[in-house]
Formats: structure tokens, sequence, C-alpha cells
């Protein structure tokens, strides 16, 4: 099997495990329900569920092929003007053409966590002369926090400088403004960063990403918990840099859904969602139609507030979780490139 080969079957596995808790999820709760009958022995070996938040239990329950794939099928049309994939110690990165990098050496900068492939499926051909760094570390947020412990974060972006210098042959290249993302598992990884807060962040995109576990003896969210997040919210309600947050409708067992966590963090802010109708816009613009994401995109109830947006749909199981990507070129395009000046 060929290097490419190899690493297009990786990132097709990655992603079907990462909805795999999803599924798991959904069997579970149909087996649990009552007058329901026992879920089948599964086929295959039981697949790793993701994402999970520390301190959440993992439900062990493998995912139908059938269901693995709803929603996670992305159009390859190559990789654009940015040509290939370079390697990094910790990822691997996409470099635009020269003329994106400021003279002085300055970029933008986003760096996705959990689902690099379809990002760069999306973004790549788009002349969006954005960096972009893609981290794929397994099925488990806890993964991705343990990557970025001590001075994971701050090697990483060293290294995507030197990639970025090496590729243009601009001596110096710095990151000038940078925009954090991720997908599902990759919130552990974008925990870890807050928690350093070495680097400022000019945007945050969690997309159906915020999960939260229960504290002993609650079955909800308490004061207190997702202190981080809620901080970055309040200061993006005031205007500071970009906060966009969106949640599926898909449940969970054992620990907080997106659905919860985004419920929670705006009640801590003595804010709360505006339902949207289903005459309302049902696809933001920019994000894939009905032929490739169906009800999963249809906006069910929004936010609003400075630089603070939440965003919550319709969308439940993998497909609905797996949809939540389609939502990051309209994110950049219509919020993110312009409150970088572009």
């Amino acid at each position: 099997m060929s290097g490419r080969s190899a690493r297009q079957l990786r990132d097709a596995l990655l992603l079907a495990a990462s909805v795999g808790v999803v599924g798991g999820v959904l069997l579970l709760r149909r087996s649990n329900a009552p007058g329901a009958s026992p879920a089948p022995p599964a086929a295959s070996a039981p697949v790793e569920p993701s994402p999970l938040p520390r301190g959440g239990e993992p439900e062990r329950v493998a995912l139908d092929e059938h269901e693995a794939q709803a929603g996670c099928d992305f159009a390859d049309q190559g990789f654009g003007a940015y040509e290939r994939w370079r390697p990094l110690p910790l990822g691997r990165l996409l470099v635009p053409p020269a003329r994106a990098i400021r003279e002085d050496g300055g970029y933008d900068l986003l760096v996705h966590f959990h689902g690099a492939e379809p990002v760069r499926k999306q973004l790549a051909p788009r002349d969006i002369e954005l960096v972009i760094a893609g981290v794929d570390l397994g099925t488990r947020s806890s993964e991705y926090a343990r990557a970025l412990e001590g001075g994971g974060w701050d090697a990483l972006l060293q290294a995507i400088d030197r990639e970025v210098a090496s590729a243009v042959g601009v001596a110096g290249a710095r990151a000038h403004r940078l925009a954090l993302s991720s997908w599902s598992a990759g919130s552990g990884a974008i925990g870890r960063i807050i928690e350093r807060g070495s680097h400022p962040i000019d945007a945050l995109i969690l997309l159906d990403s915020l999960y939260g576990s229960y504290m002993p003896g609650h079955t909800s969210l308490v004061q207190g918990q997702l202190a981080p997040y809620v901080a970055l919210a309040g200061a993006a309600a005031r205007g500071a840099p970009l906060f966009y947050l969106t949640h599926s409708e898909t449940p969970t067992s054992g620990y907080a859904s997106t659905r919860e966590a985004a419920t929670f963090l705006l009640s801590e802010l003595g804010a709360s969602p505006v339902a949207v109708n289903a005459s309302g816009d049902g696809h933001p613009s920019g994000a894939s139609g009905p032929g490739e994401a169906g009800d999963a995109l249809r906006l069910t109830r929004m936010y609003d507030g400075g630089s603070l947006y939440v965003r919550g749909y319709a969308g439940a199981g993998p497909g609905g979780h797996c949809a939540q990507l389609r939502l990051l070129p309209a994110i950049l395009a219509e919020h993110v490139l312009p409150a970088f000046g572009r």
C-alpha cells in the first residue's frame, strides 16, 4: 500500500471511529428504552468511543457501518494552491502561496483539531490564504489533552513557523493572527491551550465539540463548571476575540452533550438562545445544503452577542455530528476573516 493510500485509510478510519460514540450512545439508549428489544451482538470489535470529556465514562458499543458513513462523506476537490500536506512533529500543515505571507513574515493561522482531511477537502480549494494546520491524534479527547501538556502547544507553533518559513523562503515567519477550531474529541486540545494561555487567541470555533463532565451526584452541569470557556464567552460577548460555538441534538450518556454545554454556557452569562422556527434560515450561507447534510444543518436556535455566536442544529446521531464540520467554511468567510481584516 502506498504512503498516500495508507494515510487516506487512516483518515477514513479516524473519522468513522470519531462518530462511534454517537452511534454507540444511540444504540445504548434504544436498548435501554422501555419495551425495547436487546441490541444484537456487534459483528466487529468495539470502537473506542469519542469524544469524551475528562471524567466521562466510555460506552464501548460498536457502530454500524452504514451509520458510520452517514453525513461523513466529503467530496475531494484536491489541494488547490496549497499543493500538499507538509508533515509536522505533531499533525500536518497546508501552506498557501507566498503572496499570503506578509513581507515581515506575518501570516494568519488556523489550527484545527480532529478531522484534518474533511477540513482540507473543504478549505484547500478555496482561496482563503490561511496557513492551515490539521492535528489528528486518535478518538479520545484525553489523547489530545495529553499531547498539548507541558510545552506541546508552544512546540507546535514553533514548528509551524519553521515550516512556513522554509516553504515560502521568508525568514522569521510567525503567526500574526491565530484561529483555533475543533470538532468532536479535538476539544481536549482546546482545553489545554486555554488553560496555558501562552498565546493570544483571535478566534475560537467549536464544532459540536464542547462537552462537560457531571459532578458526582449530579446529572446536570453546575455553576462554576466550564469556567475557562465561560470566561472566553463573556469576553467575546463584550466584543473581544471571536467565539463561535455550534451544537447538534446528538444525545450522550453519562456526561453533558454539546447542547447541554451550550445552554449552560449561555445561562452562566445570563443569556439564552432564541428559537428559530421551521421557516427560518435552515442552512447558513456557504454550508452544505440538503443534498449533503439533509436536515442535519437545519438551524433550530441561535444567540448573537458582541463577538459571541451560538448556533444549534437539528442533526442527531453520526450524520448530524459529522455535518457540523461543513459549517467551517462559512464561519471563516463570514466571521473570522472579516475579524482578521480580510
